[in-house]
């Protein structure tokens, strides 16, 4: 691969965004970036790493519901996090690195490098329910709640920390509905899309 590629993969729980990111990034022999980044995040803020991995993609505390003067307290935890996994975004990117990179508003911490791919997962409420209750063997009850509150929990993270909404088409190239083209049709529609991306010339 002679330019870099970066693809930020944001996705609505049980939409199977994160399997389609770690095939992709096998598929294209480039790295992965996920959950590993709480351990790099940690390293960076100085943070335990399970203070860390307790915020990821959610606000520590649900800070949003307390008392101003907690909410001080805890926002610096949380922006402390935040700014750690964004520099540590950046720097996977300045360094050259091609990879693919699992939510932690990647989208927008790279929005103003036109040659990053930004995708967005989604499917049905129906088609997640049915996928989350195989998955983990919840009741369609369970499974229900379970999505919703990490929709939520994703979409409040996402919001606080950016201007954009978390599941809006602005600041995205690609949308996908996963239930339709399935994992691997998924896969093979963002390989064709970054191709058609490296293939542009943003030089002029």
């Amino acid at each position: 691969m002679d330019r870099q590629l970066i693809i930020t993969i944001g996705r609505s729980f049980g939409s199977g965004g994160r399997e389609i990111g770690e095939r992709l990034a096998k598929a294209l022999g480039i790295g992965f970036y996920d959950r590993n980044l709480i351990d790099m995040a940690a390293k960076k803020s100085g943070l335990d790493r399970s203070v860390v991995g307790n915020a990821d993609e959610k606000l520590i505390g649900r800070f949003l519901e307390l008392a101003p003067s907690i909410d001080l307290i805890q926002e610096s935890t949380n922006e402390k996090i935040y700014r750690a996994q964004a520099e540590v975004i950046r720097s996977i990117v300045k360094r050259g690195e091609s990879c693919v990179i699992v939510g932690r508003g990647a989208d927008y911490v790279l929005r103003n490098r036109n040659e990053i791919l930004k995708v967005y997962i989604y499917a049905p409420f129906e088609r997640r329910t049915e996928t989350v209750m195989e998955r983990y063997g919840f009741k369609r009850e369970e499974a229900e709640k379970v999505i919703r509150h990490m929709d939520k929990t994703r979409r409040n993270y996402y919001e606080y920390f950016t201007d954009r909404n978390w599941d809006q088409k602005e600041g995205k190239d690609l949308l996908i509905d996963s239930s339709e083209f399935g994992i691997q049709g998924s896969v093979n529609l963002i390989k064709m899309a970054a191709k058609l991306k490296l293939e542009r010339d943003w030089d002029v």
